[in-house]
């Protein structure tokens, strides 16, 4: 999850999360999307505000929030965007401020596989540890009293 300001001047990450699978990419958007929400909304006696001033604005005002919340909480969304990680695509949720964008988005990482890491091991049974007992005597255990 990232922000800029609208000049493209600037990015900053705010999150991040390496995922094992589409579906934990997805979930980790979700729930992100309703954080970022709740983070651009703040209840008027939230102890970090201290003592600024919140001011209601008015209905053409963006709201960036509410599309985080609308996009988080609808499971049509939520499965599209399950879809589209699953096909291997990048997944982008911009929405707009004032003066910033919020981006949550998921892609891809490009991984190789263990056999094209290291092609002379094609064909060789995988390593075990010693641990396994393979090449290991066993131990004899002392008593003492």
């Amino acid at each position: 999850m990232t922000g800029h300001d609208l000049t493209g001047s600037r990015e900053v990450i705010l999150a991040y999360y390496r995922a094992t699978s589409p579906r934990l990419a997805a979930r980790w958007m979700r729930a992100e999307a309703q954080r970022l929400a709740r983070l651009l909304t703040p209840e008027p006696a939230a102890p970090y505000l201290g003592s600024f001033l919140l001011v209601a604005t008015g209905p053409t005002c963006p709201r960036p929030d509410a599309d985080l919340l609308a996009w988080a909480s609808n499971d049509e969304r939520y499965e599209h965007t399950l879809r589209v990680l699953s096909a291997g695509n990048t997944y982008l949720l911009n929405v707009t401020d004032y003066d910033a964008r919020y981006s949550v988005r998921a892609y891809a990482l490009p991984t190789r596989s263990r056999a094209s890491q290291n092609p002379a091991s094609a064909g060789r049974r995988p390593y075990a540890p010693a641990e396994a007992g393979r090449h290991r005597k066993p131990r004899r255990w002392r008593f003492t009293s």
